[in-house]
């Protein structure tokens, strides 16, 4: 940036203020490596600002458990790799299924 005092520099290390000018466009960038993976049929991925929505569609009782798992895992390498906090406490699904019990969805790698 220039100043009266000559250029200053300095090295960015996490994202933009909430709000400022150029915060959508870098958002963009970034958002637009996961929004753009090829899901298999029956996932697909939703943005709304700084919001994602999975929608995984299936007729059995096992591709919900692994095309939830499959997405998610991706989501979260993008996450990782973009150095995104995913606020867990802020994150849920819905189940519309006849099933009694449906799959059940988790965050990550499990811990061994």
């Amino acid at each position: 940036m220039q100043t009266r005092e000559g250029p200053v520099l300095w090295e960015q290390t996490q994202g933009c203020p909430q709000g400022s000018c150029n915060g959508s466009a870098f958002w963009n960038i970034v958002a637009d490596e996961i929004l753009s993976v090829k899901w298999p049929q029956g996932v697909h991925l939703q943005a709304f600002a700084d919001d994602f929505a999975f929608i995984v569609i299936d007729n059995t009782r096992e591709g919900p458990r692994k095309f939830n798992k499959l997405a998610l895992d991706k989501f979260k390498e993008w996450a990782d790799k973009n150095k995104l906090h995913i606020s867990m406490g802020k994150s849920s699904y819905v189940l519309f299924s006849e099933l009694v019990r449906g799959p059940t969805i988790k965050w990550g790698k499990p811990i061994n």
